[in-house]
């Protein structure tokens, strides 16, 4: 399975959705998708979207940083929004919650699954 990347918005946010699987193989087509959203004149914002998502690798995480760091030095946020619940515990334990969460600007702990 392959990561489909659906773009959408306009001015100075950028909204990506995501749905497949981001892992190794293909976080770098998330990433080449941060940066052309990026050459927009006005971009200054990116939300990834990462509902559809119906695998992540950990490994990916590196490439979530990355992306942030993209936009980070325009002066932008890059965000994670629609966070499922084993995404976000994932970066909770990687640390990196707080710094991509864009659905809580608070890095809580994710609760557990009952």
């Amino acid at each position: 399975m392959n990561v489909t990347i659906t773009a959408s918005g306009e001015g100075i946010l950028v909204r990506l959705r995501l749905t497949g699987q981001l892992d190794a193989a293909t976080s770098g087509l998330v990433h080449d998708a941060v940066l052309a959203a990026l050459r927009g004149d006005t971009v200054q914002h990116v939300d990834l979207d990462i509902a559809g998502l119906a695998h992540f690798d950990p490994a990916a995480t590196s490439t979530l940083v990355a992306c942030h760091r993209a936009v980070y030095v325009r002066g932008g946020t890059l965000r994670l929004v629609n966070i499922p619940p084993a995404v976000r515990r994932q970066l909770f334990t990687a640390g990196l919650l707080g710094l991509l969460d864009g659905d809580n600007s608070t890095a809580r702990a994710p609760t557990q699954p009952v």
